[in-house]
């Protein structure tokens, strides 16, 4: 009974946190949220609320794997956070956004028929390449670690 009331008040607590994200980025998420789909930040939250719902069910129905199952999620998480770095510290002069034409984050909005933001003229293949390196330093930090649960 213990166990289900833990997880009872982790599920409030998880929307309560986002009740007050929201809240805090009330601006950013009107400045971020225009006519492109994938410009909504709240497009994953149908994931998230199924993982909170699964996290749910699983509480109830074993309750010993609840912090075995929280554990292994933490473990990912900090692998993807430690995978970032270590491509930061792996390659310092080639970050993805030192390839755009201009600092990204003072220019917000939309424009139809345009990239949402410009890469430096004969830069294009590098960038891609950057960004995909990127991806695989973290999901292959990500997936050592998944595997060595």
């Amino acid at each position: 009974m213990e166990l289900k009331l833990i997880a009872l008040l982790t599920i409030l607590a998880g929307l309560a946190a986002l009740i007050l994200l929201a809240k805090r980025y009330q601006a950013d998420i009107k400045t971020f949220f225009d006519q492109r789909a994938s410009a909504n930040p709240f497009r994953m939250i149908l994931c998230g609320v199924a993982a909170v719902a699964a996290l749910a069910v699983v509480a109830l129905l074993s309750p010993a794997q609840l912090p075995v199952a929280l554990y292994k999620v933490s473990l990912v998480l900090l692998a993807g956070y430690l995978g970032y770095w270590l491509d930061v510290m792996l390659f310092p002069y080639s970050r993805p956004t030192g390839y755009l034409a201009r600092n990204w984050q003072n220019y917000q909005g939309f424009k139809e028929s345009e990239a949402d933001h410009a890469i430096v003229a004969g830069y294009e293949a590098v960038f891609a390449a950057a960004l995909i390196r990127r991806a695989l330093v973290i999901g292959f930090c990500m997936l050592a670690v998944g595997l060595g649960l």
